[in-house]
C-alpha cells in the first residue's frame, strides 16, 4: 500500500500543495498545485488544490506562513518543559497588545547554563479554528500544523551547515530564520509590497530591513561574519539579488534548491507543473525524516487531532495482537500441563493396579483399587485380632504396619512366613547377614506392641550368603 501524504503550505496570498508517495526509497511526487487566494475564498482555494493534486483522502501535514504568526524570544531560568508551559503565558501576556486567551501558543527551547532560550510562536485561535473547519469539511484532517520554511532551515542544518541565515522569499512576504549550532534561534516575518520587484528603491528597503533584523538579533556578528545567507523561494525575481553581498557587509550568499536532488522523483507530467520557487518549501517537509523537523505543532489543546475510527481499529489490532498471542500461549501451556498431568495420572493408576494385583491376585476385576483395598483391610482387621478382645485396639494390620515401620527400608529382608496367636507373633524371613538379624531384633524390641523379642533361629545357607532367621515376638498386654 502506498504511503501517500498531502503537504499544504498556507500563506495570506497563496496556497501550495505537494502529494508525495514515500513507499519507495525515493520521495515520489505524484501531484502538486498552487492557488492564489486574493480573489477567492479559502474554501474555494482548497477545492482547487484537491483538483490540481488529485488528492482524495489520506494523511496530511500543514504549514502556515510566518506572516500568520507572532514571535517572541525570551529566556527563563529553568529547563523543564512542563514548567515552561505553565509560566510562558504569563511571560508573554505583558509583551503582547492582545489577550493571551485569543492565541494558541507553541514554543521551542534551547537549554543553556542559565536556563532556557525560548522562541514562542502564536497564532490567532479563531483563525486556526476557521482553517481546520474548512479543511475538515473537505475531508482533510492534518496530522500537524507547523511554520512554513522552517523545515528548509533545519534541512540545511541537517546537511552540515551549523550557523547560517535563511531568507525565504514569497510574493508579499519574506521570512528570516537564524540558525545557530543547527538549532533555530530566531524567526521574523518581513512584509514586501505587491510588485515590489518593479519599484525603484524597494529592493534597497527590503535588504535594509533584513540587515536591521540581523543586527537587532545580536545572534550573528555583522562586523566579522562567520556565517552565510541562504536564499530560498522567489529570490530570482529581485534584479538586485546579485548586489546583496555588499549590502550585507560581504556575507556569502547561497541559493538553496531542493527539487534537483536525486532522492526526489516526479511522476509522469507532475514535473511540468512543479514550481520550485513556491513548492520547494513544501517538498522539504515531505522528505523522509521530515517529521523530526516539526519543531512547532499547533494541533494542541482543543485543536488536538482526534483518532479516527480507522486509527482506533488499527490501534485495537496492535493491542489485540499481543493479547491474542499471550492467550494462545497460555492455552497452549494449559493444554501441555493438562496432557502432562493426564500422563502422570495414567502412570499412577497403572502402578496402583500393579500393587493391587500383587497384593490380592485372586481378585481379577479392578474397579476402584483404593476402595477395594480398604474394604479388604477392614475385613482382615475385623477377622484377625491377635489376643482376642483383650487387645481389641490391635489388629493384624496394625502389627504389619508396626513391623514395616520398625524394619528400615535399607535392610534387605524377605518375609517368608508370619503367624500370630493370642500371645505371640512368629516372624520368619531371609536377609543378608547376622548383623541385620541383630539390628532387626533391637528395633522391634523398642515397639510398645511387643514386650519381648527373641531370635528363635538364625542359619546361614550353605549355597549362598543368605541368612534364614525366625523371631518370636510376645505381644504386650494393654
Amino acid at each position: 500500500m502506498a504511503d501517500t501524504l498531502l503537504y499544504l503550505d498556507i500563506h495570506k496570498d497563496t496556497i501550495a500543495a505537494v502529494v508525495v508517495d514515500r513507499s519507495t526509497k525515493t520521495s515520489l511526487v505524484t501531484g502538486c498545485g498552487v492557488v492564489e487566494t486574493a480573489e477567492q475564498t479559502f474554501a474555494a482555494a482548497i477545492d482547487r488544490i484537491k483538483e490540481l493534486t488529485g488528492f482524495v483522502s489520506g494523511s496530511c501535514v500543514v504549514t502556515c506562513g510566518a506572516e500568520l504568526f507572532s514571535f517572541r524570544n525570551l529566556s527563563l531560568p529553568f529547563t523543564e518543559r512542563k514548567k515552561i508551559e505553565q509560566v510562558l503565558p504569563f511571560e508573554l501576556e505583558d509583551r503582547l497588545p492582545i489577550e493571551m486567551k485569543s492565541m494558541v501558543v507553541d514554543f521551542t527551547a534551547k537549554e543553556g547554563s542559565h536556563g532556557s532560550d525560548i522562541i514562542a510562536a502564536m497564532m490567532n485561535r479563531e483563525y486556526l479554528a476557521d482553517i481546520l473547519a474548512v479543511l475538515n469539511s473537505r475531508g482533510i484532517d492534518p496530522d500537524s500544523i507547523g511554520i512554513s520554511g522552517l523545515s528548509t532551515g533545519l534541512k540545511i542544518a541537517e546537511d552540515g551547515e551549523a550557523n547560517f541565515v535563511l531568507i525565504d522569499i514569497g510574493t508579499q512576504w519574506a521570512t528570516v530564520f537564524i540558525i545557530i549550532d543547527r538549532q533555530i534561534a530566531l524567526i521574523r516575518s518581513l512584509g514586501i509590497p505587491v510588485n515590489a520587484s518593479g519599484q525603484n528603491g524597494t529592493a534597497e528597503t527590503f535588504f535594509l530591513s533584513v540587515k536591521q533584523t540581523l543586527l537587532a538579533s545580536r545572534l550573528v556578528d555583522m562586523n566579522s561574519p562567520d556565517f552565510c545567507v541562504y536564499l530560498a523561494g522567489n529570490a530570482d525575481r529581485w534584479g538586485e539579488v546579485a548586489s546583496l553581498p555588499p549590502r550585507l557587509d560581504g556575507v556569502e550568499i547561497r541559493k538553496y534548491e531542493l527539487h534537483t536532488r536525486r532522492s526526489i522523483q516526479f511522476q509522469a507530467d507532475t514535473g511540468m507543473h512543479y514550481q520550485p520557487e513556491i513548492m520547494d518549501r513544501v517538498l522539504v517537509a515531505a522528505l523522509k525524516g521530515g517529521a523530526r523537523n516539526r519543531v512547532f505543532d499547533f494541533r494542541k489543546d482543543e485543536f488536538k487531532k482526534r483518532k479516527s475510527p480507522r486509527e482506533f481499529r488499527h490501534l485495537l489490532v496492535k493491542i489485540a495482537a499481543p493479547l491474542v498471542f499471550a492467550a494462545v500461549a497460555l492455552i497452549g501451556y494449559g493444554v501441555y500441563e493438562y496432557t502432562h498431568l493426564l500422563a502422570q495420572q495414567e502412570q499412577l493408576r497403572s502402578e496402583i493396579h500393579g500393587v493391587f494385583r500383587e497384593t490380592v491376585p485372586e481378585i481379577s476385576r479392578i474397579v476402584n483399587p483404593v476402595q477395594q483395598l480398604q474394604v479388604i483391610n477392614n475385613q482382615i482387621g475385623a477377622t484377625y485380632k491377635p489376643g482376642g478382645n483383650e487387645r481389641a485396639g490391635i489388629t493384624i494390620i496394625d502389627l504389619l504396619a508396626e513391623l514395616s515401620s520398625r524394619i528400615p527400608a535399607s535392610y534387605q529382608v524377605k518375609v517368608v512366613r508370619l503367624l500370630a496367636d493370642a500371645d505371640t507373633l512368629r516372624f520368619k524371613a531371609i536377609t543378608g547377614n547376622f548383623n541385620t538379624v541383630d539390628n532387626i531384633q533391637k528395633e522391634l524390641g523398642k515397639s510398645p506392641y511387643f514386650k519381648n523379642v527373641v531370635i528363635s533361629s538364625a542359619n546361614q545357607s550353605s549355597q549362598n550368603d543368605e541368612v534364614t532367621f525366625e523371631l518370636k515376638l510376645e505381644l504386650a498386654r494393654k
